[in-house]
């Protein structure tokens, strides 16, 4: 067995043995007022899970982020988690394996989640990937590579291919360092959004645009929020809705026009039906907003199925 294989091992019964430790205490309320119990009423706006699929590439082994493409709506991306290439991989709204894309000149320190959204050219939409997990808050700064997303409507899309002009945004947090596994891309005023993960009420910061390419970039503080363990988080296409996730809730948040992002996630959300994931840290809407779609790290031999939750 491999060291990979031994720690991939290792870190399933973990997991396992937190999920089941975590289960026969019984849900822990998230302190604040406005947190949702676990047994608050679940929502009826979306259905309950729906396997669509399972990942097909091998190459895929920690799905940490997951997006829906712009190009074309019938793909998604995703990578893997801390430690891996600089890779993003394509695959279809099922799990085929569809393309591998390298990011020229990326590192992959503790990749950790995927959006897409608006750049500097109003013409194209751009890859976001954050380069943002901290587990022991020592990294002095982070980094969130910004990349066009190639064009995805050719008749041969290439197995293998490399996206150039990568864009680094570094940056660091106004109070000190924070792990964070929850990248957003608003639509509507191309700010980049993060929500850490792991205090007791968990932070929204905010990279207004534009973000600086040459010097540092600081996430501004905005609130605390009401929850602990956000693992994954996403805006819709039209910035109408904002999903953010725990390994064990998904909390929806419907956002008013002429709202910010802030104002929304300052409101109490919905708590939507969820099937439970050995690992599930990464979330996204479908392109044409009829859903959204989530995906587990690997746990084992088993192929990893995707998951897919649709509107009513």
């Amino acid at each position: 067995m491999s060291v990979k294989a031994v720690m991939k091992t290792l870190k399933t019964g973990l997991i396992l043995f937190v999920l089941t430790t975590f289960v026969a205490a019984g849900c822990k309320e998230v302190s604040g007022d406005d947190t949702p119990a676990d047994n608050a009423e679940i929502s009826n706006l979306f259905s309950a899970a729906q396997e669509v699929g399972t990942i097909a590439s091998e190459d895929i082994d920690e799905a940490s982020g997951l997006v829906a493409s712009r190009s074309n709506s019938n793909y998604l991306w995703t990578h893997n988690d801390s430690g891996g290439e600089p890779i993003v991989y394509l695959m279809s709204k099922t799990g085929a394996d569809a393309s591998k894309a390298r990011l020229e000149g990326a590192q992959n320190i503790d990749w950790e989640d995927i959006a897409m959204g608006p750049g500097p050219d109003d013409a194209i939409q751009y890859l976001y990937v954050g380069d943002i997990g901290d587990n022991s808050a020592r990294r002095s700064n982070l980094t969130i590579y910004r990349v066009a997303e190639p064009d995805l409507n050719i008749a041969n899309i290439p197995s293998t291919q490399t996206l150039p002009n990568l864009e680094a945004i570094n940056y660091v947090y106004s109070n000190g360092a924070r792990d964070a596994e929850s990248l957003m891309v608003d639509p509507l005023t191309k700010d980049i959004y993060i929500v850490s993960k792991r205090e007791s009420q968990v932070g929204l910061y905010k990279l207004p645009y534009p973000q600086s390419l040459i010097e540092m970039d600081t996430a501004e503080f905005l609130m605390n929020m009401p929850y602990s363990g956000f693992v994954g988080g996403d805006i819709s296409m039209d910035g109408s809705e904002i999903l953010i996730k725990t390994y064990f809730e998904i909390y929806h948040w419907p956002r008013a026009n002429g709202t910010t992002v802030k104002d929304a996630l300052t409101e109490k959300p919905s708590r939507l039906a969820y099937t439970a994931e050995p690992q599930g840290e990464a979330i996204c809407f479908s392109t044409d907003g009829s859903g959204f779609f989530t995906v587990s790290e690997k746990n084992s031999a088993d192929p990893v199925p995707l998951l897919f939750y649709r509107r009513n």
